[in-house]
């Protein structure tokens, strides 16, 4: 398929327009919470990328070597009811702990990978350990016949489609809420919850699997934690774009 320039240009005029209405309008609501984490005690911060954060004050986090991140929680979401409507009810235990094992892996990945070797992964809890520990609590599929439909609209107008199909709440999302815990004394240290919806894009070839855009959602939440970890004193970790040009 030829893109022609004036192709190019609808693009452009589309996303300034989405961009024009305010990033955090097309961002994903926040999560009321599943139980997890106390949300009632959480708040934003303009430093730091989730919904919601609390962090204990007095932390030497330099004490810390190493991290435990447990096997990821879907009892909160599974014990809810509002999964049942959908379009993958039938599948929704394989999925949510396929997607789980994917989240756990992923974030162990992005803290090996890490540069800086800020934290070395261990497999069972150390006495200079943190314990990172991580609940699914909300996983919606892609709603494959709606991002279909943005495939096959003339080049540049299914970014509309898409930015109407986040208005119709039809794209894929997921929520997690975390802990962060001494892993000798189990206080608890830290806790975050942020809740985000697949991307808007020209073409978004994510959205035409299941689960696609909750890999690329749990990827970039993992950068984060990783980026948060190293970050030195007022230093500000950005949250993610609601918008990307890439297809995948």
């Amino acid at each position: 398929m030829t893109i022609s320039r004036r192709h190019i240009v609808l693009v452009v005029s589309v996303l300034a327009l989405l961009a024009a209405t305010g990033c955090k309008s097309m961002k994903a609501k926040p999560s009321e919470g599943a139980g997890f984490v106390p949300m009632s005690q959480m708040s934003a911060r303009e430093d730091l990328p989730f919904q919601k954060v609390w962090v204990k004050s007095g932390v030497d986090w330099k004490n810390y070597t190493k991290l435990y991140i447990a096997k990821v929680n879907t009892a909160y979401l599974m014990n809810a009811n509002w999964w049942q409507q959908s379009v993958r009810s039938a599948d929704m235990q394989k999925d949510v702990a396929e997607v789980a094992a994917y989240m756990h892996d992923m974030f162990q990945k992005a803290f090996r990978e890490d540069a800086n070797n800020r934290f070395k992964i261990v497999d069972a809890p150390t006495p200079d350990s943190l314990t990172l520990e991580l609940a699914l609590t909300e996983l919606i599929p892609s709603h494959v016949v709606m991002e279909a439909l943005s495939l096959v609209a003339p080049y540049g107008s299914g970014v509309a489609v898409q930015a109407a199909a986040k208005g119709s709440e039809s794209k894929c999302t997921v929520a997690f809420e975390a802990k962060i815990i001494d892993s000798t004394g189990r206080q608890v240290l830290a806790m975050a919850a942020d809740r985000e919806q697949g991307k808007i894009a020209p073409i978004n070839l994510n959205a035409l699997t299941w689960y696609g855009e909750a890999h690329v959602i749990i990827d970039e939440w993992a950068g984060q934690f990783v980026k948060i970890a190293n970050r030195r004193p007022g230093e500000v970790v950005e949250d993610s774009s609601p918008f990307t040009l890439s297809p995948w």
